[in-house]
């Protein structure tokens, strides 16, 4: 790996058909290296195809714990859904309410094992672990994470998270709401990062593009200047939620001014599957 490298992560992979068709393009054009798959999304099985076709696409696990529909049926896990499958919607009630333990814990963890053998039933290489919100770095799911590894292959996770987690909330909550939400959001996932040194991960994950709207330029520059190590930078191509540029983002990641800068600038681009796969031979 070169002094400088750069993993682009596109999330939400299966959410919607608009986000599997930039993300493929995208992998396609040469700019994104690795995508997070939503395995309990309407649209994950379509992912899966395409994917089966781009072998070189570092593919992880994007783990839904909020804001989402769950993997097993809720009469599994009645502490963890409502009476349609649904877990809460705001990630800071998920996070007060993941601090419990007892059968709770129990059903969270029965959830993320569902997710993780639906992930690996479709013959994926599993490159790495993240989540909606960054709710992989709570403290109780860094444990259940942890004690997984015996029967899983999760050797890369996403972290630090917190830059990303400001910048995907400047355009969401009102200012007060946003300024506790992501004040004490933040505390949790400082936390959760302490706890997951076990696991590998870059040296600083940040958003592909922190501005609105996204443009090639401004992204091109951003790539020019990355710093020394290994940065993660996301992405959500695609997207048709509020708090992302999905229409930015898609027309950045296929950019060709984007694709040569990262080739003039000197900075490797590698994928969560050169880590994972680092850390097994």
């Amino acid at each position: 790996m070169k002094t400088r490298a750069v993993i682009i992560t596109a999330d939400d992979l299966g959410l919607w058909p608009e986000i599997n068709d930039a993300v493929m393009a995208g992998y396609d054009s040469g700019v994104i290296s690795s995508a997070s798959l939503r395995v309990t999304a309407p649209a994950s099985h379509a992912a899966m195809v395409s994917l089966a076709t781009r072998p070189g696409l570092g593919v992880g696990l994007q783990l839904v714990l909020c804001d989402g529909r769950a993997t097993l049926p809720r009469k599994h896990i009645p502490n963890l859904v409502d009476s349609t499958g649904c877990f809460v919607s705001r990630p800071l009630e998920a996070a007060w309410l993941y601090r419990r333990r007892g059968p709770l814990r129990e059903e969270l963890k029965a959830e993320i094992r569902a997710q993780f053998e639906k992930f690996l039933s479709s013959g994926l290489f599993l490159s790495h672990v993240s989540s909606s919100f960054n709710l992989h770095l709570h403290p109780t799911v860094v444990s259940i994470l942890k004690e997984l590894t015996s029967d899983y292959p999760i050797s890369a996770i996403r972290k630090p998270c917190n830059g990303l987690w400001r910048a995907s909330q400047r355009y969401t909550a009102p200012g007060w709401q946003r300024m506790i939400e992501t004040l004490l959001m933040g505390r949790v996932i400082r936390k959760g990062r302490r706890r997951s040194r076990v696991f590998l991960g870059p040296d600083r994950v940040e958003p592909l593009s922190p501005v609105r709207p996204a443009t090639e330029h401004e992204v091109a520059e951003r790539i020019r200047s990355v710093k020394p190590g290994l940065t993660e930078f996301v992405c959500h191509p695609g997207s048709l939620a509020a708090r992302y540029d999905g229409i930015g983002d898609a027309a950045v990641v296929t950019s060709p001014t984007v694709r040569a800068a990262l080739g003039d600038a000197g900075v490797e681009v590698v994928s969560y599957r050169d880590l994972a796969e680092g850390a097994s031979g």
